[in-house]
């Protein structure tokens, strides 16, 4: 039985040996450019194309171990892909392939969905033509880039270029990409947003300008050793630039930041990467066989595999999109909401204090909305109304000096870039950590001073308004529909949490967007020499120019959130989804006003239990959903891996279960921070 089922399986090796055989040999005989490509996408197509990725790599060894062993087809394979790469045009590939095209998205979007639909015409000799021809989805990119190290190795012996003609094209197409690649860096290094952000103002000086005179220098070195002369004296040039990228980064805290900017900043950095692999290469022993088995090769090619997809999906703009506006939100901390992040044990108890304040602040924004709900105004009004009182109340926050629980400032994506663009590893990881820490410390303290004044605030406010009025402030009526709508397990409390969570964090993006429209625009400049000072006196416009840079950050937000918390029911009503808010301290308020209502009899009561079983699900949800949004954010914003992520989440549950009071309390006489264990970050390191 084992004898039969060989003899059936050997006709089917022998018509597979035979196909990659004559497709091999048709290659060969080819005549013509065109009739080479098509012949080559069609035999590696083949092979890269198969149904089973078990089947890609029986039919790569199958053909590589054909060409190894039958001498005289591996020189006329030779002769004809020789000539093939003699006339191919890899320019365009080594210079465009997987990196930013355009930051206008609306166009690039329209002219992939074409490209989609109806493929533009390409050259005969455009090398990004086989490319796709070869690796049409996602499937066979993969398979390409996950072979082995020696598959890989024994591959690139065949196909590596080795007459003179077809290497002298390579080495010229690199040099050219290289040259254009220089040249896209300085100008956008030249631009004055750039150069206003730098620690240079003339373009003469600029490192990006003066790339292009090292990357001169390097492609016109002559032979080998001459090439490893120059590319020490180019990599520091790239450095400068690298150097000069990161004092942009931070002086994006005073000048602000554009989507034009970052894109040409990720452009420079990207195009800075390519330039890197190519001198590599370039600058190897040789463009020769020898450097065939290099991983810089190796890394090179993956990157054009890869890079010629991605520039024709829709997902992979749709996500680079993304993730170019992710890094304009995060890019700049901002001035406003600092207060809001405890870092010391003095800033700790300041948090206390200035929390008490803002929940007895409190009492009276939910006792007015109360009231405004009990007007029974159309929707629209009764939003505005309520989003009125909660936006002047939050003002009234900043204006005192007070905090507010969950109030999520502007500076926390922010922050959670720096520390994921300036450091790696384990040092990274125990960074988020420690900010973590900071940001659960200081939101528990603000948590449990909102609610312990708000509670003993409205019990004040009720006693003063019986003995004023008589009558309790709130009706029965609205005293059993605060406490029927906390209720964690028969109301849409969590929902509602988790939705202002959202609501929280976006007040704060778009507070930090009104700062940074100020800051790059240079709002509180123009405002100080405005003509009017010549009436109203110069000093007085300087101090209105002052006020606006250091409040126009938490004035925005704070009305933004305002709004957002009170309009936001109402709009969703409006579309016929019954959604509400639910904000720790604000809900706190309403409860404590309605149990006040009730006096010391509804300790009796379970509703009064679940309905602070509610308060606490909502001050964890408020908290967590925005910080995670935060910080999600953020990663997205730099590309940090999902795997990462997952490990950054594995160390910081591992802190909270070793050291869970940290997160809660701070070390008297030392500065609020976990104190990570020192670890050679060699041992841990993850790519980036």
């Amino acid at each position: 039985m084992l004898r039969s089922r060989r003899i059936k399986a050997r006709p089917t090796f022998v018509r597979a040996h035979d196909e990659l055989y004559e497709m091999t040999q048709g290659f060969c005989e080819a005549d013509t450019a065109s009739t080479r490509m098509r012949r080559a996408a069609a035999l590696f197509g083949s092979i890269w194309g198969s149904s089973r990725d078990r089947a890609v790599v029986v039919r790569l060894l199958r053909w590589i171990r054909m060409l190894e062993q039958d001498a005289a087809l591996r020189a006329c394979f030779a002769t004809a892909w020789n000539a093939m790469v003699a006339g191919l045009d890899s320019v365009t590939l080594f210079a465009e392939a997987g990196l930013p095209g355009h930051h206008a998205l609306p166009a690039e979007l329209m002219g992939r969905v074409f490209q989609r639909l109806l493929p533009s015409a390409r050259e005969v000799t455009d090398t990004g033509r086989l490319f796709a021809e070869v690796f049409p989805s996602r499937t066979s990119v993969e398979r390409f880039i996950g072979q082995q190290r020696f598959v890989f190795e024994r591959l690139m012996r065949i196909l590596w270029p080795t007459n003179e003609a077809a290497t002298a094209r390579v080495e010229e197409d690199v040099r050219q990409a290289m040259c254009l690649l220089s040249t896209r860096v300085a100008g956008r290094g030249a631009t004055a947003a750039v150069r206003q952000r730098g620690s240079v103002k003339h373009v003469e000086d600029s490192p990006f300008y003066r790339l292009i005179f090292a990357t001169e220098a390097l492609v016109r070195a002559g032979d080998a050793a001459a090439r490893h002369a120059e590319l020490a004296s180019w990599q520091q040039a790239v450095r400068r630039c690298v150097d000069e990228l990161v004092q942009i980064h931070l002086h994006m805290e005073d000048a602000g930041v554009s989507a034009a900017l970052v894109y040409d900043l990720r452009s420079i950095e990207a195009s800075l990467q390519r330039m890197e692999m190519l001198a590599t290469v370039y600058a190897g022993e040789e463009l020769a066989l020898r450097a065939a088995s290099h991983s810089a090769v190796r890394e090179l090619v993956h990157t054009l595999v890869r890079g010629r997809l991605e520039d024709m999906r829709l997902r992979v703009l749709l996500g680079q999109s993304v993730n170019l506006l992710a890094r304009k939100t995060v890019e700049r901390t901002g001035q406003g909401g600092e207060h809001y992040i405890a870092h010391s044990e003095k800033a700790y108890w300041g948090m206390w204090r200035a929390a008490a304040g803002g929940g007895l602040l409190t009492v009276f924004t939910a006792a007015i909305k109360m009231r405004l709900i009990e007007g029974h105004f159309p929707l629209a009004v009764e939003g505005f109304l309520v989003g009125t009182d909660y936006a002047v109340s939050f003002v009234l926050l900043q204006i005192f000096g007070l905090a507010l629980a969950t109030k999520q400032p502007s500076m926390t994506a922010a922050t959670l870039a720096g520390i994921i663009r300036e450091s790696r590893g384990v040092t990274r990881w125990s960074k988020i950590s420690e900010f973590a820490a900071d940001i659960s410390r200081t939101q528990l303290a603000a948590a449990f001073s909102n609610v312990i004044a708000v509670c003993l605030g409205a019990v004040a406010f009720e006693k003063l308004w019986v003995r004023i009025f008589t009558d309790p402030y709130l009706a029965e009526e609205s005293a059993h529909h605060v406490v029927t709508t906390l209720h964690p397990f028969t109301s849409g409390t969590a929902i509602f949490a988790a939705f202002t969570g959202v609501l929280l964090w976006l007040a704060a993006v778009i507070g930090g967007w009104f700062e940074n429209f100020a800051v790059y625009h240079r709002v509180p400049e123009a405002v100080a020499q405005h003509p009017l000072g010549l009436r109203v006196g110069a000093r007085r416009m300087k101090r209105a120019a002052d006020w606006i840079e250091n409040n126009v950050a938490s004035w925005s937000t704070s009305i933004v959130l305002g709004y957002l918390l009170g309009m936001s029911p109402v709009i969703a009503k409006f579309f016929g989804v019954s959604l509400d808010v639910r904000h720790v301290t604000l809900s706190t308020g309403t409860l404590a006003l309605a149990a006040a209502r009730y006096g010391t009899s509804s300790f009796g009561h379970g509703w009064l239990w679940f309905a602070v079983a509610g308060i606490a699900i909502t001050f964890v949800l408020n908290l967590g959903v925005s910080f995670s949004i935060a910080s999600l954010v953020a990663l997205r914003a730099y590309e940090v891996p999902w795997e990462e992520q997952r490990q950054i989440l594995k160390f910081l549950m591992r802190e909270v279960w070793e050291a869970p009071l940290s997160f809660v309390f701070p070390v008297r006489g030392e500065v609020l921070s976990i104190v990570a264990p020192v670890v050679e970050e060699e041992e841990v390191q993850v790519e980036h």
